[in-house]
């Protein structure tokens, strides 16, 4: 598959004059905005990196888990006693044995304050009732894993199975059963947004559009799957942790209250890790099962997911009633959306939290004074939700997006035309969204008119009506995303802020130590890149130091592209004051005032005459005669720093909100795909997007990120999605039944940048990591729509060929 990039300003087009141009105050040395080639590429491709699934220890015990067939039902009794006995069995544990030796996880998130409360499911091991399909009830462990996997069948369980609560809308009738075990109501929250006057909007309206979107559960899908080593040190009275935490310290803290210890008793060690995407963030049950039987057998324990254990790990399930008004002109006027959302069992996480999200954001990018929204999160008898790229967002985009194509098939506009009458202008930014965010920055039409330049749309449009007779039509899909991104929600644990610590050492080689970790998007190397050229060395003259609670300052990990916008800049930020000390160091061995030394080129030089010594001569000599070497400088050579953002709000509105998100990346992609009308199959032919997250640190890093989440938005659209059968099991256990995209699904994806400068941070940078999700799930939904034209409907996503001749059968009749 082929890609091709197409560069701002400088390459740009017309409107590369228009592109603000970062890091124009950078130091001598810097390395801002340059495609330094990724810290250990050639490891990572070569397959000599080891993940947390290389790392366990010979001759440790593995972990096999007993999950619920049911729902719903009351555990009757269990019975460990054969499986025992079977060959390599060396432990087991029943809900109640480990309740015994732990508690349940507390909440990773506060439940929301105007919400429902009730005890979590966060146990390792159900405890009396099974709640979801899937749910651990039982586990063992044997000296192999076909050993513990073998055993799992000799367990004997008595249910007394009930009828589950599958839907949202099942768990909200007055006459439902409550779901969760010790709460009083089905309903989670139900959150209002409203602005203007919605009522005298659609009542004045020339044009009003109205549809439903039921968004299928799906998941993320890493490559790598959960694992976790655990090991109990009897003398030191301390549990080792290593594995896929995607969340370091929030994973220690949830630890260490699950296991009646101290934090300082536990460590959690994050090797490297094979893709994220919010599904290794701190809560799984497991985490504390393999603790518990380190401690129980004093051997180490490890477990590793199977893949058709990582498929239950869904969410996005919502459906949608909306309608969007416009006056005669075609000016959006009025937004109404009433979500119903399945959030599953509530568990430690705070997944459940993406819900909340989708409403947020709109009206997007687009100008719409009167909204009025409406949210209600319902728990059901379906696993709990786990984290996903776009946490919600991309739901938000894909419903107002498919509102203004159907608004624009109501009034006869061109869909590019509808979109370009209403974008908020650039002069208009920052502007307050009706749910209290502050969207910093944007120039959504001139990415527009980039965009349609890239992809030709006038020429796919000619060809899309050509073949509107043909069996094979073609369909045209644009859409807009606005991606909120650093979220900073108070209750969560970490919050707000991140930290790194730059240290010199006597050779002059440069450890960060940072509380952020790398999803294995390559963000070490932009946070080194970052210190690097403060400190005049090469990018590999860095080593980036994160995931390790023992040693990093604490933080969050990885979540809401916080690695480079926070981490990174905390790195920056203590990187330019040791730049300031070695200056002073230099001038006090070259001569002269520290305002006449730069650091470029791995020296320091004295700008009047050139003379110069190396980075390494001054941070050895620092250490070996600080008294003259270092004279009055602030020793060691080491500075942490924090990085807090400035575009948050924590203080209520006169509506009572607050704006928890600092930056607001934007992306416009368009899509050409051919519809099959006999089989419902859908073939992509050409992509393109423009994107805009402010100051990037490094192009090719923000292209790679944003390609995937392309590629990942693609496959929500057509074919992802997980299943259950009429006894409420989960059929899409193996990538034989849940379809991803593969690569010649996939035409060449070409990718603009457009750069606005971030007027509330320092360097200029929004987050880059999750663009792209609900720009590609919302414009292949509406080309799909396109090429049905008036023969059929898009009411549900994924639009699977099965979904479409339905469609399509259904107008028919």
């Amino acid at each position: 598959m082929m890609h091709e990039s197409i560069m701002t300003p400088a390459q740009a087009g017309p409107d590369a004059a228009d592109m603000e141009h970062p890091f124009e105050d950078a130091s001598a040395g810097s390395l801002l905005g340059k495609n330094e080639t990724r810290l250990d590429g050639a490891r990572f491709v070569s397959g000599r990196v080891d993940y947390s699934a290389d790392l366990i220890p010979a001759g440790s015990l593995q972990l096999a888990i007993l999950r619920s067939p049911y729902a719903c039902a009351a555990i009757v009794s269990i019975d460990l006693s054969e499986a025992l006995a079977m060959p390599g069995v060396v432990a087991g544990l029943t809900g109640e044995e480990a309740a015994r030796m732990s508690d349940a996880m507390p909440p990773a998130m506060d439940l929301p304050a105007r919400g429902a409360r009730g005890p979590l499911q966060s146990r390792c091991l159900a405890l009396g009732q099974a709640t979801y399909f899937g749910q651990p009830l039982a586990a063992l462990v044997a000296t192999s894993v076909h050993d513990a996997q073998a055993a799992l069948a000799k367990i004997r369980v008595e249910y007394a199975v009930h009828a589950p609560t599958a839907s949202a809308r099942d768990a909200l009738r007055d006459d439902a059963p409550i779901v969760q075990p010790g709460w009083d109501t089905n309903l989670l929250v139900c959150d209002r947004i409203r602005s203007g006057d919605a009522d005298a909007a659609f009542a004045r309206a020339a044009h009003v559009a109205r549809g439903e979107l039921t968004i299928g559960s799906s998941t993320s899908a890493p490559m790598e799957t959960l694992c976790y080593v655990a090991e109990w040190d009897a003398r030191g009275e301390r549990y080792t942790l290593t594995g896929t935490f995607q969340n370091p310290h929030t994973s220690r803290w949830l630890l260490a209250a699950a296991l009646r210890v101290k934090e300082t008793q536990v460590r959690v060690i994050a090797p490297r890790i094979g893709g994220t995407f919010g599904l290794k963030m701190a809560g799984h049950p497991e985490e504390v099962l393999v603790a518990l039987f380190s401690r129980l057998t004093r051997r180490t324990v490890a477990w590793v997911e199977e893949r058709r254990e990582t498929l239950l790990a869904g969410s996005r399930s919502q459906h949608h009633t909306f309608e969007i008004a416009a006056d005669e002109e075609g000016r959006l006027i009025g937004w109404r959306d009433r979500m119903l959302v399945d959030v599953g069992i509530v568990g430690a996480g705070h997944s459940w939290a993406m819900a909340l999200v989708t409403p947020a954001v709109f009206p997007t990018v687009y100008a719409i004074d009167n909204c009025e929204i409406e949210c209600s999160l319902a728990i059901t008898n379906q696993p709990p939700w786990q984290a996903i790229r776009g946490y919600g967002k991309e739901i938000g985009n894909l419903v107002l997006e498919r509102a203004i194509d159907l608004l624009a098939r109501e009034t006869g506009m061109d869909p590019v035309e509808l979109r370009r009458r209403n974008l908020v202008p650039r002069e208009a930014l920052p502007r307050l969204l009706p749910s209290g965010l502050n969207v910093d920055s944007g120039d959504y039409p001139g990415a527009l008119e980039q965009l349609l330049t890239m992809f030709d749309y006038p020429a796919w449009r000619t060809k899309a009506d050509a073949a509107r007779t043909s069996e094979w039509r073609i369909g045209i899909g644009i859409a807009f995303e606005l991606t909120p991104e650093g979220g900073a929600r108070p209750g969560n644990f970490p919050n707000g802020f991140e930290t790194s610590t730059v240290r010199i050492m006597p050779s002059g080689d440069v450890q960060v130590l940072t509380g952020v970790t790398s999803p294995g998007s390559g963000s070490d190397t932009g946070i080194a890149q970052m210190v690097a050229g403060e400190l005049g060395l090469r990018t590999d003259q860095v080593r980036v130091i994160e995931g390790d609670t023992d040693v990093t300052p604490l933080g969050t990990g990885n979540a809401s592209s916080r690695a480079l916008m926070y981490g990174g800049t905390a790195a920056f930020l203590a990187a330019q004051e040791l730049r300031q000390r070695l200056a002073q160091c230099a001038a006090n061995m070259l001569g002269g005032d520290a305002e006449g030394i730069v650091l470029r080129d791995g020296h320091a030089w004295r700008e009047a005459d050139g003379a110069k010594l190396s980075v390494a001569e001054l941070a050895l000599g620092v250490h070996l005669r600080p008294f003259t070497v270092a004279a009055g400088v602030t020793l060691p050579l080491e500075v942490t720093r924090s990085f807090a953002p400035k575009n948050v709000r924590v203080e209520p509105d006169a509506q009572g909100r607050i704006a928890t998100y600092p930056t607001f990346s934007y992306s416009v992609h368009a899509v050409a795909l051919q519809l099959d009308m006999a089989t419902g199959n859908s073939k992509l032919l050409d992509y393109a997007v423009v994107h805009d997250c402010g100051a990037m640190v490094n192009p090719a890093l923000v292209e790679a990120q944003l390609r995937g989440a392309v590629v990942m938005g693609i496959g929500a659209a057509l074919w992802e999605q997980i299943k259950f059968d009429g006894e409420h099991r989960m059929i899409t256990d193996r990538f034989k039944s849940y379809l991803l995209p593969r690569a010649n699904d996939l035409p060449p994806i070409r990718v603009g940048h457009r750069i606005t400068l971030n007027p509330f941070h320092p360097l200029g940078m929004k987050g880059a990591g999750e663009s792209g999700v609900g720009g590609a799930l919302a414009a292949v939904s509406n080309a799909v729509a396109d090429a049905l034209g008036s023969d059929g409907y898009v009411k549900h996503v994924p639009a699977t060929p099965s979904r479409v001749m339905a469609s399509l059968m259904e107008r028919c009749t």
